[in-house]
């Protein structure tokens, strides 16, 4: 225990949960990030590590290698700047590389937010589920690194606060997602009902790169493979499959849609439930935020960011402890 005080005093935290929370979800995706940043930054260039068979196909050239290079160039920097961002001691210390560094991070977000797109045409099959969740996914952190930016410009730190947390889990959401996936490749594999279409030159290359050449056994209608856009086949999903990759990659592809849309709704209502459950912090930074744009001359201050009482029927908020009253009327 005195350990575990000691440590989270020197990464500047005052309450033990906010350092239990910060271990738990932001110190994965720290490590995640180095990780892949150490196994795809290369003296060959960026190479794309770990991938469910087949998937590298459609990254070898043309818009989906600069699409995955552009990506995995801004994302995986980012998300290391972005975890040192909601570490106290740094932030108090060293406030100056707090605004730099989150400018950083938001101007990484938006580049691997446009390499994303690119490749989401043909990522773990392209189908429309998987399409809308990375548009989606690009939507949401976009406009939270958008609301979080334009609310410290309007020095309204607890909304900052707010939609800076939002924006780094969803973020996160690629960390739930591969465990989602993960579970969700074993079920439909025992169950052995699930397939997915290939074109015949991606089951060829998937084979080659494993070293098996002998596809057309399993796949004869790929014999003809003489169009331009060549012939599809269906592929079984299973991953426990010992002699065809492409099965093993059709694992990964058949669930990933729903693992990508269980994760976005898992991290969106995670979120919301820790700042529901940390009204303290939001206040105190709401009272910081009155003393800050009462210093800067602003007319309403306490409330220049986007507060909700703008927007629905809240209270208009009073600093604490100031002897006003608000009176609301008889209702008529």
């Amino acid at each position: 225990m005195l350990l575990w005080q000691r440590l989270y005093a020197f990464l500047g935290f005052k309450k033990s949960y906010n350092a239990l929370f910060f271990c738990m979800f932001a110190s994965p995706l720290f490590l995640f990030a180095l990780s892949q940043l150490l196994q795809c930054f290369t003296i060959h260039g960026i190479q794309v590590s770990q991938t469910a068979p087949g998937e590298m196909y459609w990254f070898q050239k043309g818009s989906g290698r600069v699409g995955i290079s552009i990506h995995l160039a801004a994302i995986l920097p980012c998300a290391i700047l972005a975890v040192l961002q909601f570490v106290p001691a740094i932030r108090q210390a060293m406030p100056s590389f707090h605004r730099i560094n989150g400018r950083i991070v938001v101007a990484l977000l938006l580049i691997a937010n446009v390499g994303a797109l690119m490749i989401a045409r043909h990522s773990f099959g392209g189908t429309i589920d998987i399409q809308s969740a990375v548009g989606f996914l690009v939507m949401i952190t976009t406009i939270g690194a958008a609301l979080a930016y334009y609310n410290i410009r309007r020095l309204q730190i607890d909304q900052h606060r707010a939609w800076m947390l939002r924006t780094m889990v969803y973020m996160g959401t690629i960390l739930t997602a591969r465990v989602v996936l993960a579970l969700s490749a074993v079920i439909v594999s025992s169950l052995g009902e699930y397939r997915n279409v290939w074109p015949c030159e991606m089951i060829e290359w998937t084979w080659k790169s494993y070293g098996a050449d002998d596809y057309l056994q399993s796949y004869p209608q790929c014999a003809d493979n003489s169009a331009i856009n060549g012939t599809f086949a269906p592929v079984l999903a299973n991953i426990f499959s010992s002699t065809d990759p492409a099965e093993i990659g059709a694992s990964f592809q058949v669930p990933v849609g729903m693992a990508f849309w269980v994760s976005i709704a898992l991290n969106m209502a995670g979120i919301e439930l820790y700042l529901t459950l940390t009204p303290r912090e939001a206040t105190r930074l709401r009272m910081e935020s009155y003393r800050r744009q009462a210093a800067a001359g602003y007319g309403n201050p306490g409330s220049e960011g986007l507060v909700p009482e703008k927007f629905g029927d809240a209270d208009p908020w009073v600093y604490p402890g100031r002897r006003e009253y608000l009176d609301y009327g008889a209702c008529e």
